[in-house]
């Protein structure tokens, strides 16, 4: 059976894509898998200009959307990444032995830098930090912690995962075996882009995603206002017509219907009747997650009691695991 890991940043309001793309996953694997532990990845979400003030309440917030989502306590570790420190730990025994043309080659860090360059002022002491080049080897700390050799994962993570293999297998090679290989659970649902660009994926920020928090309202507005393309078809084209074809995947896989059905369904009808109809389609999917999301946010403290005993349950797997690194490396 698999152990598997896997996590979100705290770092916004989580939004239809990653719900499509990675926690549908996450409820479809903890009814398979032999140990499941889904993090907020909060150490992840300090990497990048933040509020500390605001930041308690996004990382409950991540929590409260993973439990609405259908993450079960009773399946599952449901845990805050920086409560369990031997994250951290692993993080600098591993950073040991990583080059650091490992990291450099990496898509994913230049793309931060640019995030945070975009910032102006308020990215600027954050532009040449050192955590925006070693934050994978924290990735990897994060899934080696708990031996997992089973993540879901995104093909725009395939490299991280790759990495954490790297380091895993070197860690196994200089000082003897104790991490496992990780497997690809490449996630099997839909890449949802972004409302005002579809060609970039799509974000926390703005009005360039659905969050799961959305009111009605905000969800009409937004699909109203997302990007479509030249001509009224609605035709599923990638290449030449991506805005409306990232609409029609999010209908498709909302609705459980496929392209053909909707290409079908909407002949001679215009864009602005599709976004219509999309709207209502995702006010309907969401409103029994939101629901059970106010449920939960009424009950702060059973949240928090459901967290505590995930990640003290976390920390004894962790124990046992550094235990074991801390031997092959001479440190105990």
């Amino acid at each position: 059976m698999a152990k598997v890991f896997s996590g979100i940043r705290s770092s916004g309001r989580l939004h239809l894509g990653n719900y499509l793309g990675a926690i549908k996953n996450w409820v479809t694997l903890q009814d398979k898998a032999d140990q499941c532990i889904f993090a907020v990845v909060d150490l992840h979400g300090v990497t990048t200009p933040y509020d500390p003030k605001a930041y308690p309440q996004q990382v409950m917030d991540t929590a409260l959307d993973f439990l609405a989502a259908g993450v079960d306590p009773t399946k599952a570790l449901l845990i805050r990444q920086s409560w369990v420190p031997q994250h951290a730990e692993l993080m600098w025994l591993l950073s040991t032995i990583t080059p650091v043309g490992w990291l450099e080659r990496l898509p994913n860090w230049r793309e931060k830098v640019d995030q945070v360059q975009a910032m102006g002022e308020r990215g600027a002491s954050y532009r040449n930090n050192l955590s925006l080049l070693a934050y994978p080897v924290l990735m990897a700390a994060d899934i080696l912690l708990y031996k997992s050799d089973l993540v879901p994962v995104g093909e725009d993570q395939l490299a991280h995962l790759d990495l954490a293999n790297e380091v895993g297998a070197k860690f196994n090679h200089l000082f003897g075996k104790v991490f496992p290989v990780i497997k690809r659970h490449v996630t099997q649902g839909a890449r949802i882009m972004s409302l005002t660009d579809p060609m970039k994926k799509m974000s926390k920020t703005g009005d360039e995603g659905i969050a799961l928090s959305d009111s009605p309202d905000q969800i009409r507005m937004k699909i109203k206002r997302a990007a479509t393309d030249s001509g009224r078809e609605v035709k599923f084209d990638v290449v030449g017509k991506p805005g409306i074809s990232n609409l029609m995947t999010i209908y498709a896989t909302l609705a459980n219907v496929s392209i053909g059905k909707l290409e079908e369904r909407y002949v001679g009808k215009s864009y602005a009747e599709f976004k219509a109809d999309l709207a209502e389609v995702v006010v309907g999917f969401l409103q029994p997650l939101q629901e059970r999301r106010a449920a939960f946010a009424k009950d702060v403290d059973r949240v928090e009691a459901i967290l505590t005993e995930s990640e003290k349950r976390a920390r004894i797997i962790a124990d046992k695991t550094l235990a074991d690194v801390h031997k092959h490396m001479g440190l105990r």
